[in-house]
């Protein structure tokens, strides 16, 4: 089991790479097309759309071709499609290709998240919040060796062709994944209308993933121009933000097996909208970056947690829920960074800051569905 332990990190982590190099290619692309704000945003909704579109179809694959062979399938795609990202020769191409990068993305999240699920449950102890911390090191890792890389020299195509070899790398290891029958049993069932604990999973996945959203692109925004910080500073907001959900992910798993799932997950409520209170609220720049840090801190293993909850939905299939669940939580981080610009056009970015907190704040009283 141990084995499998490891390959289900290094299988989180190779996620993270795939979504790290999205990032780079993102703003190259912008550069290379010359393109607007308006224009890049409606690009970027073909990624997110491709996901949610991806996730019942996932829930079919791995009904029929278990969360393994989806994984290493998925896993092939992602090494073939970045550099074809990062070539691709017109807007138009990109934003097929993203919104098939973005599908694949997705079908590879059921899958792990499915498979690590099963190796959870063999193992008899929680690791989920510690496969999301390696995700969430996968990343880190890439954005660090790629900006190195481009202060040497490399070009966006080198570096996606690097990070290719690092997924094809990872799958070599796939072998030690568990094989389709140890997956959950498939009822006959094509699709299942998610029931009302995954609807629940699902909003409590939907606000936390809202709340990265909103970290990832309006926390530098909010330190730049409402905190007056300048701009190489008021990227320090996101990255608090980023390294305390990796810490929060790598010790989630012994605080929960010690305090119980309900109550981790309650405190981290707790504990992210005490962040938001504290960049809202206090007027520095200092305490906005560490009200950041504490978002991530407190939220980093509500996913974990919700994840690991919807593959036990009772009365529902792993294949049926689990794709439920991170739909929705998908839904959330395609859609709440444009409900935070929404509202701040009207009230301010403060406010919407506000309301993503009260959202976030509503799951404390779910808590007890991940247990």
């Amino acid at each position: 089991m141990r084995g499998k332990l490891w390959t289900m990190r290094l299988v989180f982590a190779m996620a993270g790479i795939g979504i790290s190099v999205w990032a780079i290619v993102i703003p190259y692309t912008k550069i290379r097309f010359q393109l607007g704000d308006a224009s890049l945003g409606l690009i970027l909704l073909a990624g997110g759309t491709g996901g949610v579109a991806a996730m019942p179809l996932a829930g079919l694959a791995v009904a029929r071709w278990g969360s393994r062979n989806c994984v290493i399938a998925a896993g092939l795609m992602m090494s073939l499609m970045l550099p074809l990202l990062g070539g691709a020769p017109t807007p138009l191409i990109f934003t097929v290709l993203l919104f098939l990068y973005g599908a694949n993305f997705g079908a590879l999240d059921v899958a792990m998240n499915a498979q690590g699920a099963v190796v959870e449950e063999r193992s008899g102890r929680l690791h989920m919040s510690g496969f999301h911390a390696c995700y969430s090191l996968g990343t880190l890792g890439v954005a660090l060796m790629d900006s190195l890389l481009l202060r040497l020299g490399a070009t966006v195509m080198q570096l996606c062709l690097v990070s290719a070899a690092a997924v094809l790398l990872a799958l070599t290891q796939s072998f030690r994944l568990l094989p389709r029958s140890s997956d959950a049993p498939s009822p006959g069932r094509h699709f299942a209308k998610p029931n009302r604990l995954a609807l629940i999973l699902g909003l409590c996945c939907y606000a936390a993933f809202m709340t990265e959203g909103a970290a990832t692109d309006w926390s530098t925004i909010f330190l730049r121009f409402e905190r007056d910080m300048p701009i190489d500073s008021a990227t320090l907001g996101y990255a608090a933000f980023a390294v305390m959900t990796t810490l929060a992910r790598l010790t989630g798993d012994r605080l929960a097996m010690r305090l119980g799932q309900p109550a981790v997950m309650r405190l981290g409520v707790a504990l992210g909208v005490a962040g938001f209170a504290l960049v809202v609220l206090v007027q520095s720049s200092l305490a906005g970056i560490a009200g950041f840090g504490l978002i991530g801190f407190g939220t980093g293993n509500i996913a974990p947690l919700v994840f690991s909850a919807a593959a036990r939905v009772p009365g529902m299939a792993a294949h049926h829920s689990m794709p439920a669940v991170v739909g929705i939580g998908y839904a959330g981080f395609l859609t709440g960074p444009v409900m935070i610009g929404f509202v701040s056009g009207h009230f301010g970015l403060g406010s919407a800051f506000g309301v993503d907190a009260l959202l976030l704040g509503l799951t404390f009283f779910a808590a007890r569905c991940v247990a």
